[in-house]
């Protein structure tokens, strides 16, 4: 199974708060057969409990399971959720909304390859205004 399908992909989004966009985000991942309802739930609890880990900088945000919720996660994928007039978050404002869930470490390659897109603020500025999902499906699977 692809760990991004371009069914996992969101743009255009016009979210009230970082709590619908976990659940959006979170959704998309039980749609595309990631993961089981019950880890939308455990996305949540993270985003009340530590908070402070599920934003990453430069308009990007990455709401995922507490250690407990592992065990809802079928296999390894990522959602997409691009919000051009932004989100709060933590006291910052979250353009792009990746949800993660991962079986194991392999969340390791994701948070790599997504460090990689957002290193630079003119780069993580370019990602957030992509609106179209297979430029974004594109830019997100294509090796650097």
């Amino acid at each position: 199974m692809e760990i991004l399908t371009k069914s996992s992909i969101l743009t255009s989004q016009d979210i009230p708060n970082k709590e619908e966009a976990t659940i959006i985000s979170g959704n998309l991942l039980v749609d595309n057969g990631y993961v089981q309802k019950e880890y939308v739930d455990s996305m949540l609890e993270k985003l009340e409990k530590e908070g402070y880990a599920t934003y990453i900088g430069n308009g990007v945000a990455i709401p995922h399971g507490m250690e407990s919720g592992k065990k809802y996660v079928n296999s390894t994928g990522i959602s997409i959720v691009q919000c051009p007039d932004g989100v709060e978050w933590n006291g910052e404002t979250a353009y792009v909304v990746v949800g993660i869930a991962a079986k194991d470490d392999d969340h390791m390659d994701v948070l790599s390859k997504l460090a990689e897109l957002i290193e630079d603020p003119k780069d993580a500025e370019k990602f957030w205004k992509l609106d179209d999902v297979d430029l974004i499906y594109k830019e997100f699977t294509s090796s650097k």
